[in-house]
């Protein structure tokens, strides 16, 4: 389920990025449409191709953090 890996991401890198707003309403639009987290992950790689320099460094670090705890949570 998306939700339990996308917005624990958000929540832990929160205070890392610089557009929190932005990344804040990237995660609330994921988190409703209940997409598998390979799904999620792919959404947010083709928004870095049209962000600007520091939204894309904001959507990477989200990424990573997602798997991150997608390979925490399969290591269980």
């Amino acid at each position: 389920m998306t939700g339990s890996v996308i917005r624990p991401a958000f929540d832990n890198i929160a205070s890392h990025i610089s557009n929190l707003e932005t990344v804040k309403t990237i995660v609330d639009d994921l988190e409703s449409e209940n997409l598998p987290i390979d799904a999620v992950i792919e959404t947010l790689q083709k928004k870095i191709e049209d962000a600007e320099v520091t939204l894309r460094t904001d959507i990477r670090i989200l990424i990573n953090e997602c798997r991150h705890l997608e390979s925490r949570k399969s290591n269980r």
